[in-house]
């Protein structure tokens, strides 16, 4: 049987996580990991040794080159579309990290454009494959809650997420379009209505003091078309003692009842004589095990969302789907327009200072 070869377009901290979780399924005869674009050649060298595999300084060299048939975008949230474009272009199905993209007409265009070629548009939302979403999704779904009335999200990055992993390009992000796009994702997914107005405030400070021009943290208030409203909290300013790297939570409220997904305590807690601080530890969004046929494997809904891209792009190399038949299956591009409009009219109200309607 012959299984889908696939290339990575950025070897930084997501992109390191889609190579492993990637060469764990090479390892069970699932795909071909192939290569990697970076512009930089330490990473291409590190990244290299470590996978076994090619490394291109130019994503469209490696496009043109490896005989690909999909590649997994991992550069900075800004910088999405060109690669996107260029993959299409080149007939190669498209795992995109979230957000597709921060601007509404370059996210149409690269919907627009994987159409036009016929390929695949996914789009890496991995909060809708935790077992704990999805169980609250089919709640809804079967009216068990009523007509939702409001809710409510939180997500907070330690600093040393803007200030450390991102420090050079988290002045063209913010908590919104980094962390606060996987819930107005889930928010949306979870209501199946589109949001028609936002009000958002912001604060700058600890970053801007840092050198860092981004907000701290932005709240916001989306109003769907079915009436529902969602308050979002999002930061990523805790403080590195914080005792995980993020710590999110939903609230859904009903005419008929509530429910409630705590993300940070899941039941597992760790403190040792060798670290500075304790930990709460989510094991069930990503963990690394030893397979004794297949050595190191990923495990978790974070990855489930990139081994459910590889499931799907297998079936349609041996052409036993069609991508129409897959319509609705997968967080596609347009699926994930509604987050992108909510970010992009979070900051707008940002600028004006007043709600703003969609």
């Amino acid at each position: 049987m012959t299984v889908p070869r696939i290339g990575v377009v950025g070897g930084g901290v997501y992109g390191t996580a889609m190579l492993k979780c990637f060469a764990g399924a090479h390892r069970q005869g699932l795909v071909t990991l192939v290569a990697l674009a970076d512009l930089d050649e330490n990473v291409l060298k590190r990244q290299g040794e470590n996978f076994a595999i090619a490394g291109y300084q130019h994503y469209q060299q490696m496009f043109a080159e490896a005989a690909l048939d999909a590649v997994a975008v991992a550069t900075p949230d800004h910088l999405h579309a060109e690669v996107v474009l260029a993959a299409a272009a080149a007939g190669l199905h498209v795992l995109a990290q979230k957000p597709l993209d921060t601007d509404v007409t370059r996210a149409r265009k690269m919907i627009d454009t994987c159409a036009e070629h016929n390929v695949m548009l996914f789009v890496d939302f991995h909060k809708r494959f935790d077992p704990a979403h999805q169980r609250l999704k089919q709640e809804i779904s079967a009216g068990k809650l009523g007509p939702i009335q409001y809710g409510y999200v939180c997500m907070e990055d330690k600093i040393i997420v803007p200030s450390g992993w991102l420090r050079k390009w988290a002045a063209s992000s913010s908590p919104s379009w980094f962390i606060g796009v996987h819930f107005y994702d889930l928010v949306w997914w979870l209501l199946d209505s589109q949001p028609v107005s936002v009000f958002a405030q912001g604060h700058k400070g600890k970053l801007t003091s840092l050198g860092i021009d981004t907000w701290d943290s932005v709240c916001s208030r989306v109003t769907f078309a079915n009436g529902a409203t969602f308050s979002f909290d999002i930061s990523w300013i805790l403080p590195d003692s914080f005792p995980s790297i993020v710590n999110q939570q939903i609230r859904v409220v009903g005419q008929e009842g509530i429910a409630e997904v705590d993300s940070q305590d899941r039941g597992m807690f760790c403190a040792t004589s060798d670290s500075a601080e304790s930990q709460v530890i989510n094991a069930f969004g990503a963990q690394e095990y030893q397979h004794p046929v297949w050595g190191p494997q990923m495990q978790g809904y974070t990855f489930s969302s990139m081994l459910y891209f590889l499931e799907l792009i297998a079936l349609l190399k041996r052409g036993e789907v069609t991508l129409s038949q897959l319509q609705g299956k997968y967080p596609d591009g347009e699926s994930a327009m509604a987050s992108t409009r909510i970010g992009a009219a979070i900051d707008r109200s940002l600028q004006l200072g007043q709600p703003v309607t969609l």
